[in-house]
């Protein structure tokens, strides 16, 4: 049984893979400088895995504290797949394909695998990325904006008059207060920019793509895009499945 690991900016994506089918699954928050308080935690308890695969965006310390407690506990080695140029029919756009984050690509990997088409990705998590491509695999390009709390946040931190919480009330309706207006402006930027990528790509392609969306805050922002999107949890963690397969 593989137990298969996205690790991003606050939080992991985690689940127990046999046979390609998910035997358990979970997510949780983290600190980077404890993690290893956050893993003991939540997968201490897990069957012994027979391998571990890895997809982490939170940088080498991260990596390193993680290395360390599957040593301890498993006596298993971390399996992390590299960025390629092109990989099962999906081709990379970009000229340097390492700065294309790992979970953009397993989380297109594995969109395209399934669904063969003209895609539109959105993950809405710390960062909100979007990702399109046509219905040959061609990665048409992105898109990395601050997601919908890091936009509240830049306004609260940096703001000297703006003394308010960070909320998470997913409008779109014109506010009356501070509150609401940095709460429904995040959600209205998010949306907005979404919906133009869609309309663009609907314009270049002459058909729509099946867009797809993942990440902490989709379920509150896919209610309120034009368009049908399919929620789709654990792309990432699909993607790892792939990638290995293909590594082989």
């Amino acid at each position: 049984m593989k137990l298969l690991l996205d690790i991003g900016n606050s939080s992991v994506n985690w689940a127990m893979e046999d046979n390609l089918r998910f035997e358990s699954e979970g997510a949780f928050s983290y600190q980077k400088d404890n993690i290893e308080h956050s893993l003991q935690e939540n997968l201490s308890s897990l069957q012994a895995p027979t391998e571990v695969l890895l997809s982490n965006v939170a940088g080498q310390d991260v990596y390193t504290h993680l290395d360390n407690w599957v040593q301890q506990h498993w006596q298993r080695q971390l399996w992390e797949p590299r960025v390629s140029a092109q990989l099962n029919g999906l081709k990379n756009s970009y000229i340097d394909t390492q700065q294309l984050g790992l979970d953009r690509w397993l989380a297109m990997l594995a969109a395209w695998d399934k669904y063969q088409s003209a895609l539109c990705i959105v993950d809405c998590g710390s960062a909100l990325t979007i990702d399109s491509i046509d219905d040959g695999g061609n990665h048409m390009g992105g898109y990395i904006v601050p997601g919908v709390e890091l936009m509240q946040q830049a306004l609260i931190m940096n703001t000297a008059r703006i003394k308010v919480s960070i909320n998470k009330l997913a409008s779109l309706e014109y506010a009356n207060n501070t509150q609401a207006a940095i709460n429904n402006g995040a959600f209205l930027a998010a949306v907005s920019m979404i919906d133009r990528v869609v309309n663009n790509m609907q314009n270049e392609l002459h058909a729509s793509p099946t867009c797809i969306i993942s990440g902490g805050m989709a379920e509150l922002i896919n209610p309120l895009l034009k368009e049908p999107f399919k929620y789709e949890p654990n792309l990432v963690l699909n993607g790892l499945l792939i990638a290995q397969k293909n590594s082989t």
